[in-house]
């Protein structure tokens, strides 16, 4: 799965998942490894969507779209050099809870990246893997 399929599933999605946990985590701090599949354990009992093959056995990917904190960190491993925003305001009842922004703090503080979901962890994340996107078109 690439990046830009991840950044498509989570925006059909405002629900926290595991498994794209598992590709953001592969695709970002473990290269080496890959997102684990059912068939790869004993018993369909031990699989989690968020477990992460090993050439030793099975890790757990990081949190991204559940937890803030972990999304802040995906914030500053894409993009160390740019400030990132999280907001929560409604204004009217259709409106997305939160919206979220990666911008560069020099160059006129530009907008990498921004999203917008019920769930604060969720809309950082988005933010961060447009904001990787738009940086490697730029590398193009």
């Amino acid at each position: 799965m690439t990046i830009e399929d991840i950044i498509e599933t989570l925006e059909k999605t405002d629900m926290p998942d595991g498994r794209i946990d598992a590709f953001i985590t592969c695709a970002f701090l473990l290269k080496q490894f890959r997102p684990a599949e059912p068939n790869d354990f004993d018993g369909p009992y031990d699989y989690m969507p968020s477990s992460i093959r090993s050439q030793h056995g099975f890790l757990m990917a990081r949190p991204f779209t559940h937890d803030v904190n972990h999304a802040i960190d995906l914030c500053r491993e894409v993009r160390p050099d740019a400030v990132w925003h999280l907001a929560r305001g409604l204004q009217t009842s259709d409106d997305w809870l939160y919206g979220a922004q990666l911008r560069e703090i020099e160059e006129g503080e530009n907008v990498l990246g921004e999203a917008e979901s019920n769930h604060a962890a969720l809309a950082l994340t988005l933010a961060a893997l447009r904001a990787h996107v738009r940086q490697q078109d730029r590398v193009r």
